[in-house]
């Protein structure tokens, strides 16, 4: 009888000491959850509809204006504008976002005889395609195609001469532009052809886009036709596309208008070239009127 009431005794505690021990919270989440990223948008591919029908920069980029069958046009006299897509373009992946985006070609013209033509990228995002700042080709050239290849947009027309009017452009030349988010299209190197047919180009050997360079730096490369008396020009700007240097370069070649090379030291130092990013250009500039009749260019890292 003691032991059943020792057992009963010995139950009762054990209740009473269960109800009087609280029970452990489970673990609650914090007041504020941290912010959950949103999903990515798709990027909308780019056709002929959307950029037929896309908005783009005129009359010089200063207003930006909707497209309609690739068309716009507006205005009466001083305020008159026509702007047309060319029937030339050009697809493939611009800024390195492994999406194909456009290169277009705008001619515009403002009642009078001039046609401007101008070279716009058009990128590919998720709310469509998105024009950026036009490239002036030049006045009334004649494209005859464009092509990309290797991250560059290449253009082949017919310019003006130093001997052709406006109207009727005979000098066969190609243009090739590299996409910059900032400033567009950047002319990066030109060929162009002699009334002979042959080929005036220039090459860089040394240093090749992407090294570092410190100051002298030595400019190294070859033109297949040598310059007016022997002499390029050399150009350098730093990353926010402003001219910092500029010198001449001269070419040794064994016989007037024949291959030549160039050789030479830089001295960026002097000329206060500021560190980082740098574009250096080397030009073949026409002494009739300034124009480039040819040019290569490398961007590098000035350290």
């Amino acid at each position: 009888m003691k032991t059943k009431i020792g057992f009963l005794a010995l139950m009762i505690l054990t209740f009473v000491l269960a109800a009087c021990v609280q029970p452990t919270a489970a673990p609650q989440p914090p007041a504020t959850q941290p912010p959950q990223a949103s999903p990515t948008e798709a990027i909308q591919p780019i056709t002929q509809d959307t950029l037929g029908n896309g908005s783009y920069p005129v009359r010089e980029g200063k207003e930006t204006v909707p497209f309609t069958g690739g068309k716009y046009e507006t205005g009466q006299g001083a305020d008159y504008i026509s702007a047309s897509l060319l029937p030339q373009s050009a697809t493939g992946d611009l800024n390195g976002d492994g999406v194909d985006d456009a290169a277009v070609l705008i001619a515009e013209n403002y009642g009078g005889s001039g046609t401007f033509i101008y070279l716009v990228p058009v990128i590919a995002t998720s709310e469509g395609p998105k024009a950026g700042p036009g490239t002036l080709l030049g006045d009334r050239v004649q494209v005859k195609s464009m092509d990309y290849k290797d991250g560059k947009v290449q253009v082949s027309m017919l310019v003006q001469g130093p001997n052709d009017p406006q109207c009727c452009p005979s000098l066969p030349q190609t243009r090739t532009f590299e996409y910059y988010a900032n400033e567009g299209f950047i002319l990066t190197g030109v060929t162009s052809q002699t009334a002979d047919g042959k080929e005036r180009s220039i090459t860089i050997d040394s240093p090749v886009s992407g090294s570092e360079v410190s100051s002298p730096m030595n400019l190294k490369g070859s033109v297949t036709i040598a310059p007016f008396e022997n002499t390029l020009a050399v150009q350098v700007y730093d990353a926010n596309g402003n001219q910092v240097s500029e010198g001449p370069l001269s070419v040794t070649a064994a016989e007037m208008g024949g291959p030549g090379t160039f050789d030479t030291q830089v001295d960026l130092a002097a000329a206060s070239v500021p560190a980082g990013p740098i574009r250096v250009e080397v030009l073949d500039l026409s002494v009739a009127d300034g124009s480039i009749l040819a040019m290569s260019s490398v961007t590098l890292t000035y350290k």
